[in-house]
């Protein structure tokens, strides 16, 4: 597969509120998002431009020929450190080397800073992957505001020397 990673902007909100809503919907996303699939259905077009612009979080997708998206990542930087949220692979492009590129893309546009992000303790894929790209865990635990028996953990990626 060929994609092209690149920033969304306003005029993305289509291809963002489509793959947004199918992470949503996906097996996975009681342990990976924390906002519901219902409610996200009543967003307005305006909420979605919004999202699909980047203000406060800048999304990256993986875009195919022709425009569709296969996956995305948002990232929001803050003085010191850049926080990841909202991780998505269509499942058809998982493997495919796609996930490293979009979370390339968001560390770089850090700029340097500590990358951060939680990852749901169920779901070890997730940790698995970012593991592999150097994150390592902080300690820090947060509980799942639907299920207080699990829990998300974060990460860091802390920029080396030079």
């Amino acid at each position: 597969m060929v994609y092209t990673i690149r920033r969304s902007s306003r005029e993305d909100w289509r291809e963002f509120r489509t793959l947004r809503l199918a992470a949503l919907s996906d097996p996975v996303a009681p342990v990976a998002f924390f906002e519901p699939y219902e409610e996200a259905l009543q967003l307005t077009r305006v909420e979605w431009e919004r999202r699909a612009a980047g203000r406060g979080t800048v999304v990256f997708a993986g875009e195919l020929d022709g425009g569709a998206w296969a996956g995305m990542v948002g990232v929001c930087r803050e003085e010191r450190w850049a926080q990841v949220v909202g991780v998505y692979l269509l499942p058809e492009h998982r493997g495919t080397g796609l996930a490293a590129r979009l979370m390339g893309a968001a560390i770089d546009w850090a700029g340097g800073r500590e990358v951060r992000l939680r990852v749901h303790e169920a779901n070890a894929r997730a940790a698995r992957f970012y593991t592999s790209l150097g994150f390592r865990p902080t300690g820090v635990r947060d509980s799942d505001p639907d299920d207080l028996s699990f829990g998300a953990y974060e990460m860091v990626l802390r920029p080396g020397p030079g």
